[in-house]
């Protein structure tokens, strides 16, 4: 049975991990060398990309909501359209090697994404004439 182990960073190897000027690599090399290599590690490094909004979600799930209360549809599937008709599908493999379809999800998206699919979201519900949704945040 395989182990994973994660290297959790402390919110001081975080701001590390954030200003590249500071040096993070000497750090992970130390933690590495030092690490019991009986065990199976997987290091994964990749860019970082700040997360949409909790601001974000909010609002985005409040024009789901002013939408669906216009069309007869349920939140989660103005959701699924919406998400849809921004950024289309992707595919996967299901337990049997069949290629099936999702939705992508909006707690991966980046900002930027975020935004690109509230514009449209905001678009398609001002061109239904859906009210604008009262957000409280948090």
């Amino acid at each position: 049975m395989s182990q994973k182990l994660r290297f959790v960073l402390s919110k001081k190897e975080m701001l590390v991990c954030l200003w590249p000027q500071l040096n993070m690599t000497e750090r992970v090399y130390d933690w590495l060398r030092s690490y019991d290599h009986e065990v199976k590690i997987e290091v994964i490094i990749k860019p970082y990309k700040k997360n949409r909004s909790l601001e974000q979600n909010d609002m985005f799930h409040g024009w789901c909501g002013t939408i669906a209360e216009k069309t007869g549809h349920s939140k989660q599937e103005i959701k699924q359209i919406m998400v849809e008709s921004t950024f289309g599908t992707e595919d996967f493999l299901n337990l049997q090697g069949s290629t099936r379809t999702r939705v992508r999800e909006t707690s991966g998206m980046t900002v930027g994404e975020m935004s690109e699919l509230l514009e449209r979201t905001i678009q398609i519900g001002i061109e239904l004439g859906a009210e604008v949704p009262e957000v409280t945040y948090g």
